[in-house]
Parts: structure tokens; C-alpha cells; sequence
């Protein structure tokens, strides 16, 4: 099985919740990484930074423990 396939068939097992959680994570990267000068991401640095490890995590925990649906 390729990878590409068997990344499809994993991505089918998301909810709802889920995919909002993966659009939290990107919206708190993108804060860290294209605002960084940004006075309110300078001042909340590290938690946005905690937060994003953690979603980080739980999506990969999420991500390889899902059941295939076929």
C-alpha cells in the first residue's frame, strides 16, 4: 500500500472536530510564523506555542490511531 493511499484512507475517519482542530493548529502557526513581529504574538509567543504542540499532537495521536473506513 503507498502511502499516498493509505494517507486517504485515514483522512475519510476525520469528523467535524477534527478538521477544526487541524484549522486552529494552522491558524496558530501561521500566527508564529508570518506575524512574528506582531506585538500581540511577541507577547503571547509561548503559549501560542504550547497550544500548538499540543493540537499538534493530538492530531498525530488522531491521525495514526484512526480506523479505516472502507
Amino acid at each position: 500500500m503507498g502511502i499516498i493511499k493509505w494517507s486517504n484512507q485515514k483522512i475519510k475517519s476525520y469528523t467535524v472536530w477534527d478538521i477544526g482542530v487541524l484549522k486552529i493548529f494552522c491558524v496558530i502557526a501561521g500566527l508564529i510564523l508570518g506575524a512574528y513581529v506582531s506585538s500581540f504574538v511577541k507577547q503571547y509567543l509561548w503559549w501560542l506555542i504550547i497550544i500548538s504542540i499540543v493540537l499538534f499532537i493530538f492530531l498525530i495521536i488522531r491521525f495514526l490511531t484512526a480506523k479505516i473506513n472502507t
